[in-house]
């Protein structure tokens, strides 16, 4: 696959965003987001993501990626190829990718999850276990109105 980067210059010079990243594969599909920002120990690459509903050990919110590569290989082509864009001046560089054609590729929604609930089971597993036998009623869950599931109305 063909995979095209472009950086444009961030309009803030004292931001640790240096520039935002496009990055265009096969002349079919775009991601955008990305950034190459000013670390302690240099330059890197943030995939684009969002901030989420959970809050880490120290307190602060927890950032999920919504697009990554698979393979080191690729995050690493394509971090260069970023802060290459960037510092010359916004120039798209191209690079070819082979994919991982032959070998285990990871399927990221049946591989081991990785985030704030590792190691950790459902809720859905944790209320099936016998643990919760002093409940006083076993959970029914079915399908119907609102109205049948909370009662009367108001």
């Amino acid at each position: 696959m063909n995979i095209a980067i472009k950086s444009f210059e961030n309009a803030d010079p004292d931001s640790a965003v240096k520039a935002h990243v496009t990055m265009t594969i096969d002349n079919a599909f775009v991601v955008k987001n990305l950034a190459v920002v000013q670390g302690k120990n240099g330059l890197f690459v943030n995939m684009p993501h969002h901030k989420s509903n959970e809050v880490g050990e120290d307190g602060k919110a927890v950032y999920k990626d919504d697009a990554f590569p698979l393979s080191k290989d690729l995050r690493d082509k394509i971090r260069d190829a970023a802060i290459e864009s960037y510092e010359n001046g916004g120039k798209e560089v191209s690079f070819e990718h082979e994919s991982a054609k032959g070998a285990k590729e990871r399927n990221p929604f049946t591989a081991e999850k990785e985030g704030a609930r590792q190691d950790k089971p459902s809720v859905l597993k944790e209320l099936s276990t016998d643990k919760h036998t002093d409940m006083d009623k076993p959970i029914k869950i079915t399908r119907g109105s609102v109205k049948d599931v909370v009662g009367a109305t108001r």
